[in-house]
C-alpha cells in the first residue's frame, strides 16, 4: 500500500518520513506565499501599495490585502485556564503575532514554535510591553488548557504570548472567521498574521520566515500613524 499508518512504519523509516513531510510542507508554505503575492501583483486594477502609503484600516478588523475581517470578541480560554474576551482582551489597541497551532501535529506546529522562541528572544522587553503573541488552537477537542500548558514549556512561553482554546462551538467560529477552516488537527500552512489593531494596519508573513525578517513586520505595523494611500 502506498498509504500507512505511523505505526505500521518501521523505527528506520519514520524519521525518513516525517523529513519528507517536513520539506513538503516547507515548500508548499513558500508557494502558498508566493502564489498570494503574485495574486496581488496581477491585478493591475488594484495597484500593490508601498509600505509608505499602505491604507490604513480599522480598529476591530484585520485586513490583508483586500481582504478583512472583524475579529470576533468570543470567550477563550488561556494556557492558564483564564477565560478571555478574544478581542477585548488579546487584540484591542496592540500589535500583535498571530499564528495557528494544535498540540499534536509534529510537522508544521514545532518548526512554528520556533521561529516564534528565537521571534520572543529577538523582540526582548518589547514582548508583553509593545508587541503580543496570541496562538490558536485548531484543535480545541484535545487542546485543553493543561495541553497548551504541556505544549507552552517546549517552547518556554512567558509574558506576551497567549495560547488560546475553548470550546468546540466558540472556536468552530473564531477559526472560520478568522482563516475559513473548520477545527480540527488537519495539515496546514504556517502563516503569520501581525497586525496594529490601532491603525488597522495588518501584514501577512510566512511562518517560518526568520527572525529578522519578521521584527521588519513587526516595525513596519507599529507605526502609530501610517500616510493614507491617494488625496486625503
Amino acid at each position: 500500500m502506498l498509504f500507512r499508518t505511523h505505526e505500521a512504519l518501521s523505527s528506520r523509516e519514520a524519521p525518513i518520513l516525517r523529513a519528507v513531510w517536513v520539506l513538503i510542507l516547507c515548500a508548499l508554505s513558500v508557494a502558498a506565499q508566493q502564489k498570494h503575492a503574485h495574486d496581488h501583483r496581477v491585478n493591475e486594477s488594484r495597484p500593490a501599495q508601498s509600505p509608505e502609503s499602505v491604507s490604513v484600516g480599522r480598529p476591530g478588523v484585520i485586513r490583508v490585502g483586500y481582504d478583512e475581517v472583524s475579529i470576533p470578541d468570543v470567550e477563550v480560554l488561556d494556557q492558564n485556564g483564564q477565560k478571555k474576551r478574544f478581542y477585548t482582551d488579546l487584540f484591542k489597541n496592540r500589535v500583535v503575532v498571530v499564528s495557528f497551532f494544535f498540540t499534536s501535529c509534529t510537522l508544521m506546529c514545532p518548526l512554528q514554535g520556533q521561529v516564534l522562541a528565537k521571534l520572543r528572544t529577538a523582540l526582548g522587553e518589547k514582548l508583553g510591553n509593545e508587541v503580543f503573541f496570541v496562538s490558536i488552537s485548531k484543535d480545541p477537542k484535545i487542546d485543553t488548557p493543561r495541553h497548551l500548558r504541556l505544549w507552552a514549556r517546549q517552547f518556554d512561553v512567558g509574558t506576551g504570548w497567549t495560547l488560546v482554546t475553548g470550546t468546540e462551538t466558540v472556536m468552530s467560529k473564531l477559526l472560520w472567521d478568522l482563516i475559513g477552516e473548520e477545527p480540527g488537527p488537519q495539515l496546514h500552512n504556517a502563516v503569520l498574521l501581525i497586525g496594529n489593531d490601532r491603525t488597522g494596519v495588518w501584514e501577512d508573513a510566512a511562518g517560518l520566515s526568520s527572525p529578522d525578517k519578521l521584527v521588519e513586520v513587526i516595525e513596519r505595523v507599529s507605526v502609530e500613524r501610517v500616510r493614507r494611500s491617494g488625496p486625503p
